[in-house]
């Protein structure tokens, strides 16, 4: 920016906005400030010229390592925008949004700075509230398995959970405080960022859960793709949005490796078929002019003639084989780019278990580790076969206790069986019993044997094996 020729044409104008503006000489000691600086402070132009801001409006909330940051940035004739804790005249706290741009003249020499600062003390006021309110669920957030933060409605980190922190290799400080589109898309065009903007604005406005695949970067620079799910949620009647991240990283890049397969098998398949149907060919050749030229044998006539029809066959199976394949590489490309809803993770579980305590347990553990997945719970055997038996639809997993009143464990099992009705079966007991561990694994539909209670550890792994769907008679 060049210094005005007229600084007063340049004070009206800044007279006029709410914010603070301060301009100041090379050595950042005042010139002059507008009406609403001295509205905010209490200071007027007399009491602070020839003075520098750090003299007067910093105090004991002052980051003074972010100021000598500042400073440092200012030497260099660096603009910056930052977030300080600055005083008023009578000793009232308040928070600034700083922007400031050193003042060149034609020589390209600084001459002086102007500052504009913004009053965020509501904003910051709300974020502490937010983060106290959090403190009581600070055991149950970290334990999650899945990626979580909040956001203020702005866009602005207020929480992050661990498993956040470890999937973008960062530490907490580096994100809360910040902008989410800054910290994620800042090497994005200023139009590509307000798109975004634009679009999660319009979903948190609308309360709407919102699910987006998006491309990411963690920041060591490892490649990520993540599945975002975002809502608008009320903490202590204040507005946050909660942000959920799926990572979808190995799944994509599984399904690339073996697009990429298909297409390699693609190129040998249609090599092969180069190569064979030219002996082919030349067969085909030999056996027309054997034909033409013999005459006298019926027989030798017979057998040229059934040789160049199974010849022509093996022509037509290498030819659809081709085809297949190239029909096998379009199926792939549709299944990875278009039916980005057929996944094998889980969302419905039962919980097959006379013991309430035990239940509600396992029922919270599941939540923490993902708060998607619906859990029902059963508190007989009996209740929960007549739901199979009523509803076509089945769970992805059901836990089922052995030793029960009325209907056993292995009663139910062979209920299920008599049903034909393939369930993907945990047995929770906790009998220690290696006959009865050895007696579960003998049903085709148990995948394993947990012991009561089960700790996060066992429930993250549990939610993370893909599940076998697929029906039994």
């Amino acid at each position: 920016m060049h210094l005005l020729s007229d600084l007063e044409k340049l004070s009206l104008v800044a007279s006029r906005t709410e914010n603070s503006v301060i301009i100041t000489d090379r050595d950042r000691r005042i010139d002059w400030v507008n009406e609403s600086f001295c509205r905010k402070t209490g200071y007027s132009l007399e009491e602070v010229k020839g003075r520098k801001p750090s003299e007067f409006l910093f105090g004991p909330d002052t980051n003074m390592q972010k100021a000598s940051e500042i400073s440092a940035k200012l030497d260099r004739g660096e603009s910056l925008r930052e977030e300080q804790v600055n005083y008023t005249k009578h000793g009232q706290r308040f928070w600034v949004n700083m922007d400031i741009s050193p003042v060149v003249d034609e020589a390209g020499e600084i001459t002086g700075f102007i500052a504009i600062q913004s009053d965020i003390t509501l904003r910051k006021e709300q974020e502490q509230k937010l983060r106290r309110s959090w403190k009581e669920y600070d055991e149950i957030y970290e334990q999650a398995v899945m990626p979580m933060c909040f956001t203020t409605s702005e866009g602005i980190f207020v929480r992050v959970n661990r498993a956040y922190c470890e999937l973008f290799e960062c530490s907490r400080e580096e994100l809360l405080g910040k902008d989410f589109m800054e910290v994620h898309f800042g090497q994005l065009s200023s139009a590509a960022k307000e798109e975004l903007r634009k679009e999660t604005q319009l979903v948190t406005l609308q309360h709407d859960t919102s699910k987006k695949e998006q491309r990411f970067c963690s920041f060591r620079g490892k490649p990520l793709v993540v599945e975002v799910i975002r809502k608008m949620v009320e903490v202590n009647g204040l507005p946050v949005v909660s942000i959920y991240m799926v990572d979808s990283t190995e799944k994509r890049d599984f399904q690339l490796r073996i697009l990429e397969q298909n297409k390699r098998l693609k190129e040998f398949a249609f090599l092969t078929s180069h190569k064979l149907r030219q002996p082919l060919a030349n067969i085909l050749g030999l056996i027309e002019l054997v034909k033409s030229e013999s005459h006298a044998l019926q027989d030798v006539t017979i057998t040229l003639e059934t040789l160049r029809m199974l010849t022509g066959q093996l022509d037509g199976v290498v030819h659809e084989m081709g085809q297949a394949l190239a029909e096998l590489d379009v199926e792939v490309e549709k299944s990875l780019f278009l039916n980005e809803h057929a996944d094998q993770r889980i969302h419905n579980v039962w919980i097959v278990d006379d013991d309430q305590v035990i239940t509600y347990i396992t029922q919270r553990l599941m939540k923490n580790a993902d708060p998607t997945v619906k859990v029902t719970e059963f508190l007989s055997a009996k209740m929960a076969l007549e739901k199979l038996r009523l509803d076509p639809s089945q769970p992805d997993i059901l836990l089922l206790d052995i030793n029960m009143p009325g209907i056993t464990g292995w009663e139910f099992l062979e209920e299920l069986r008599a049903m034909h009705r393939f369930v993907n079966v945990y047995m929770y007991s906790s009998s220690i019993d290696p006959e009865d561990v050895k007696k579960a694994r003998s049903y085709p539909m148990v995948r394993d044997f947990l012991s009561k209670p089960v700790d996060m550890e066992t429930v993250r792994n549990l939610l993370s094996i893909p599940i076998i769907r697929s029906q039994v008679s």
